[in-house]
């Protein structure tokens, strides 16, 4: 198996570059503006709560995987750092949330007839 995917229940895959919480929250936010705008480095920043550190870190991930551009420039003397979700990031989220929720679907249908009736656990 590839760094990349994980086989949740029932040979679900789920994309372990997306699925990685921080991750996850960085990619929600770049496709929740429509295609082509972006998002300021400094934004995600704060509205996530992250430490510079990390969200490069995390960042770096992302733009290895493709999913991600980060495009630096200048707004006079003042250095911008711009973030975009790309077409194969929109598609691999996409897709991740389909298998997540196939996933979540499985666990729920399966835990609903352990006794019957949904969300309940038998003792």
């Amino acid at each position: 198996m590839s760094d990349k995917a994980s086989t949740a229940r029932d040979g679900v895959v789920l994309d372990e570059t997306i699925h990685q919480p921080t991750r996850l929250r960085i990619m929600t936010l770049l496709v929740s503006v429509p295609e082509p705008d972006r998002l300021a480095y400094g934004f995600i920043q704060q509205t996530l709560g992250l430490t510079g550190g990390n969200q490069t870190v995390h960042l770096r991930k992302l733009e290895a995987a493709g999913f991600l551009v980060i495009t630096k420039e200048f707004e006079g003397s003042k250095p911008r750092t711009w973030l975009q979700a790309t077409r194969a990031g929109r598609r691999a989220y996409t897709e991740y949330l389909s298998n997540l929720e196939q996933a979540l679907g499985l666990r729920v249908h399966d835990r609903a007839h352990d006794d019957g009736q949904p969300g309940r656990q038998p003792t």
